[in-house]
């Protein structure tokens, strides 16, 4: 049994991770101290919040933007506040965050993938055998796709991405057909404030709000390789099924860069190489961030020039919502697309 603190100390101590931009490497020092029992057949898992590796941070910024969306989701949008709540939530997160958390939390529910998790522990059962595994990972990224349990892993990052990206498209549509039904509504059909005030009232807000804190998930290492645990967590948003929308993803050709990089990042986190500098290197999608730039663009935009609540319905469901599952979902051929 190996506990995620010495798994994760032990690691940082000895290894020297590569280098995909010529930035300063941070170190991780885990100041956790836990029992160990020789000779026991299980993981043991740690919840302990200072243990957050660097790709669960960056993933956090997606898992927050899902948290907003179940609430908006669950609330019943019948006032002038409702709406401006909504609309200052979508617009709270930025998309160069967002479209990295993206990958990231891709790479966790990679890494959780239990045919992947095998093929890693195999591949790194020696000192020998680890050494030439990542030196070969490290010329060819690609190579990380001949492991049994590649084609499982890239499965569950697909589903999770058409199904988030089906949910994201539904929401959307909903406040589209509210824009309409909302035209009967005294307060809907009521003056607004002048357009661009909200939208820097939105930008304050994105500013100030209150953000989630250090993931804590019930990671725990096995065979010397650190699984998230993302099923066992209570955080519903953490859950690769947080979406129970139905969804065949079709794998788009042009994520399969994406999807190495994703490969990648779940690899490192499984044998505790993932830091700072390897998530800004890796933990990022261009075409995600300009098309979320753009959906953001187009939603300030839109915001500004309309004068009544339920034309704000029409840009949240169209730009801040349909835009943005287009943006996340392409890779698995979902959402709305903008070709």
């Amino acid at each position: 049994m190996v506990s995620r603190a010495g798994f994760l100390k032990s690691v940082f101590a000895v290894t020297t991770p590569q280098k995909p931009c010529p930035q300063k490497q941070f170190i991780m020092t885990v100041m956790v101290t836990m029992a160990c029992s020789i000779g026991a057949a299980y993981a043991q898992p740690v919840s302990a919040a200072t243990l957050s590796t660097p790709l669960e941070k960056s993933a956090i910024k997606y898992v927050e933007f899902r948290g907003d969306l179940g609430l908006i989701e669950g609330s019943t949008i019948d006032s002038e506040s409702a709406m401006r709540d909504a609309h200052m939530r979508l617009a709270s997160h930025d998309p160069d965050a967002l479209s990295s958390g993206w990958v990231a939390y891709a790479a966790l529910v990679a890494a959780d993938t239990p045919e992947f998790a095998k093929a890693i522990q195999e591949s790194v059962a020696t000192p020998e055998a680890k050494t030439a595994f990542l030196a070969r990972m490290r010329m060819e990224p690609r190579s990380i796709r001949e492991l049994p349990g590649a084609d499982k892993a890239i499965e569950a990052v697909m589903m999770m991405a058409a199904r988030d990206a089906t949910k994201i498209n539904s929401l959307g549509q909903s406040f589209i057909d509210r824009a309409y039904s909302m035209q009967n509504a005294a307060w809907a059909k009521k003056k607004l404030s002048e357009g661009m005030s909200r939208v820097y009232e939105a930008r304050d807000y994105a500013a100030t709000r209150e953000r989630a804190g250090t993931p804590v998930l019930p990671a725990y290492v096995s065979a010397g390789v650190q699984l998230p645990a993302l099923a066992q967590t209570t955080d519903r948003e953490w859950q690769a099924t947080w979406s129970n929308e139905e969804a065949v993803p079709q794998i788009n050709p042009r994520a399969t860069p994406i999807i190495d990089r994703v490969l990648v990042l779940a690899v490192r986190y499984s044998v505790g190489e993932v830091t700072d500098p390897v998530v800004d290197g890796y933990a990022k999608s261009d075409q995600s961030r300009r098309c979320l730039n753009m959906a953001m663009l187009n939603f300030d935009q839109c915001i500004a020039a309309t004068r009544t609540a339920y034309e704000e319905a029409f840009c949240i469901g169209e730009h801040g919502l349909n835009d943005v599952s287009g943006c996340l979902g392409w890779v698995a051929g979902a959402g709305e697309a903008d070709d």
